[in-house]
């Protein structure tokens, strides 16, 4: 049943994947290089698109550009054989650079067809371009007519200047071979050639030095009418260029012709583009027809005879080229679209005839298949349980072999409650791996809890959380110890934990995650350190109530678990936990941990007196300034602290004012908002009000002409002669003083 449905899935995921295909599959890939830009090869690539589909063929033409980089253009090749173009269109940047790409090429049977420019590669399949041999005769004849009839030369032999490509190329090669075939058949000219960059610039510079030199010269020829341009304009630059006629190649609208009309040029030669053409010749050689292999491009000299009439007509060739160019585009559009609805039809009948097979088939499967895997979850869930249990039970007896040998090794702590810790640990871990290895079905009752809670260690936790929260009330104003609270379930672990903190703090303890709260509740002690998996209430949920709690939202919490993945740690962490430690952990780093994060309150609590002893009243805003710039202290903190600030400057000129007013304001009874505010600010909240008053009252004399009876009694002084002993004790001088100040 299941091979069914898996082949099924199968048929139908390849006919997507073919359907899918159809939006780019075309008959024939043709890919074209060229070897630089420009406004000719623009030209060819405009016509070769506009004739993709002018031959009842699907045809992608694929159009790269070398811009005169031979390696560039032999990875642009690679990269057309490797994207399984059918035919190449090359035209080649270099005679011999570009062999090693186009012979890999022809090993793959991909036809080669050389526009333009040919390469010493004689394995090709066929050119197409024009003759550039028979373009430089057209011109040299043209310049023997300059020189016979409208050159003037003072009885010196014309000169005629041929500004070559680069030779290497096989057009600028060609072009000189043809005219200096006919010029050299005049003994008349003084014929000479330079070699040139064939660009604009060069034959600038070159036509510059040539006549800065003192050369005489009647006729320029250049290979392209933007080189020949760029000599005109040098000439024109030193006033000459009346004396000298300029000849150029290629003929394209907005170039040549324009510069022929203009004056700039004697003539041009139309170097013909007919990209359709090659697109035509292509489809030939794919389809198998008869081609030539040689296709030599006809065309003409452009004079100022018939400039006029040329360049209307290629004017009106280029906008139809415009024209059938978007409609290309828009063609490609829409076949697009149809390629999509048809692909979506056919799979949309497929998916109703899969469905239906499917809905039969899973019909029979589904009620197998639900017995299967209610079945495979019973028995995931009983295997994760007693696995998640062992680990937790495995790593606790762990920790208390572990901790207190090192204790004992470091000759610490009571010996003999150390060695019973010891004992009973090694015992439980016996028993533990015993049914580990057994994996007995009943795991769950065996490694439920190393300390099963039983009624009388229930009300033994309950009497231990009411002894310590007595202890820690009855020490609420006194400059006790840092208060931990230890929140385990097993009686070893705190009893460990407790010979580890005794030295250094005051310690109290909860059995699980519900007493522990409300013990923390009711006597705010200044960090907690708890257990993960406790019954009752485990530790994940005790940390996210207790950092959610208005009195116990501001408690670092220490984490002990054995669940050491980082998935859980990540669980541990977002719960609001300040550090995670995974069991066994060494004594030495969670002592070194609670005292950092006991360092980093008081920190927090030494920035809040510090700038708490500045003259400036301590407005609400600026305290939200402080928590904001040291973010350590969380949100609720700094809300906790907005909102009692704001009780005590509402209520400050209350000369009856207590303490238990301000912690119904802010919802908090005496002693939590008494441990709370302590912790966060390292003053009491007595000592913020009086040192609120007092600035208020220094502010006051500042600013006001109010009597000093009058100051005391707006900011809750119940007589003036307390109010300035206490100005005195904190300023060091009395408020008249600071009146006589003022005067000065």
């Amino acid at each position: 049943m299941k091979t069914r449905i898996s082949n099924t899935l199968f048929i139908l995921l390849a006919t997507l994947v073919t359907l899918s295909g159809c939006t780019t599959n075309y008959k024939y890939k043709i890919g074209v290089s060229q070897c630089v830009g420009g406004a000719w090869r623009d030209k060819a690539n405009v016509e070769m698109l506009s004739a993709q589909h002018l031959y009842d063929n699907d045809v992608k033409v694929i159009i790269k550009n070398a811009d005169n980089n031979n390696e560039r253009q032999c990875l642009q090749i690679d990269s057309l054989v490797d994207e399984g173009v059918d035919l190449l269109v090359v035209s080649p940047n270099d005679y011999h650079a570009l062999n090693g790409s186009l012979q890999r090429a022809r090993e793959k049977n991909i036809p080669i067809v050389f526009f333009d420019r040919t390469t010493a590669l004689k394995d090709y399949t066929a050119y197409i371009g024009g003759d550039n041999v028979e373009a430089g005769r057209k011109m040299a004849e043209y310049a023997v007519l300059l020189c016979r009839d409208s050159v003037k030369t003072d009885g010196r032999r014309p000169i005629v200047l041929e500004m070559t490509g680069p030779l290497a190329i096989s057009p600028a090669a060609q072009r000189h071979a043809g005219f200096s075939e006919v010029i050299s058949k005049n003994p008349s000219i003084d014929y000479r050639h330079v070699p040139s960059q064939w660009s604009y610039d060069d034959c600038k510079r070159i036509m510059r030095e040539w006549l800065e030199n003192g050369k005489a010269v009647d006729v320029v020829f250049c290979h392209s009418d933007l080189a020949a341009v760029g000599a005109y304009e040098a000439a024109k630059e030193l006033h000459k260029e009346r004396e000298i006629r300029f000849l150029g190649i290629d003929g394209l609208p907005g170039e040549g012709l324009d510069a022929v009309q203009n004056g700039q040029l004697a003539a041009s030669y139309i170097y013909s583009t007919h990209g359709e053409e090659v697109i035509a010749l292509a489809l030939r050689i794919l389809e198998g027809k008869p081609f030539k292999r040689t296709n030599n491009l006809k065309s003409i000299v452009v004079t100022p005879q018939n400039v006029a009439d040329i360049a209307l007509s290629s004017h009106s060739l280029q906008k139809q080229n415009t024209y059938l160019s978007t409609i290309q585009t828009k063609l490609e559009t829409y076949l697009g679209f149809y390629h999509i609805q048809r692909a979506l039809l056919i799979v949309s009948l497929l998916v109703i005839l899969l469905l239906a097979v499917a809905v039969f088939t899973t019909w029979r499967a589904v009620r197998a298949t639900r017995r299967a895997n209610r079945r495979m979850r019973e028995l995931n869930d009983e295997q994760t349980r007693f696995f998640t249990n062992a680990s937790h039970q495995l790593r606790t007896p762990l920790t208390l072999i572990a901790g207190p040998v090192n204790q004992l090794a470091e000759g610490k702590g009571d010996r003999q409650q150390l060695v019973g810790i010891i004992k009973r640990n090694v015992e439980q871990l016996q028993r533990l791996v015993s049914d580990v290895l057994l994996f007995r079905r009943e795991n769950n009752a065996t490694v439920d809890d190393t300390t099963v809670t039983t009624d009388e260690q229930l009300l033994a936790s309950r009497k231990a959380v009411q002894e310590s929260r007595h202890d820690t009330l009855i020490n609420d104003n006194a400059d006790e110890l840092a208060t931990v609270l230890i929140v385990d379930d097993n009686a070893d672990m705190r009893a460990y934990l407790r010979t580890l903190l005794l030295d250094r703090y005051y310690v109290i303890e909860a059995a699980d995650g519900q007493s522990g709260l409300k013990l923390a509740v009711e006597s705010v002690p200044d960090i907690v350190v708890s257990d993960v998996m406790m019954p009752v209430m485990d530790g994940l949920t005790f940390c996210t109530r207790l950092k959610q709690h208005e009195a116990t939202s501001h408690i670092p919490v220490l984490l002990l678990t054995a669940r050491s993945s980082e998935q859980q740690h990540i669980e541990g962490l977002q719960t609001g936990a300040d550090i995670y430690m995974t069991k066994p952990f060494s004594a030495d780093l969670l002592l070194a941990n609670i005292a950092s994060l006991l360092a980093n309150r008081q920190k927090l609590r030494q920035l809040f007196k510090t700038q708490n002893t500045s003259s400036e009243l301590p407005t609400t805003t600026q305290h939200s300034t402080f928590n904001t710039q040291h973010s350590t202290s969380p949100s609720p903190d700094r809300r906790f602290l907005d909102t009692f600030l704001k009780a005590m400057e509402k209520h400050m000129s209350n000369t009856n004012l207590k303490i238990e007013d301000l912690g119904d304001e802010v919802g908090l009874s005496r002693v939590q908002l008494y441990r709370k505010v302590k912790a966060l600010t390292g003053m009491t909240p007595v000592e913020i009000l009086r040192e609120t008053r007092l600035k208020r009252a220094m502010q006051l004399l500042k600013t006001t002409d109010k009597t000093v009876s009058e100051i005391a009694n707006e900011v809750g002084f119940a007589t003036p002669g307390y109010f300035s002993s206490c100005f005195k004790k904190q300023y060091d001088k009395y408020p008249t003083d600071v009146r006589e100040e003022m005067k000065v």
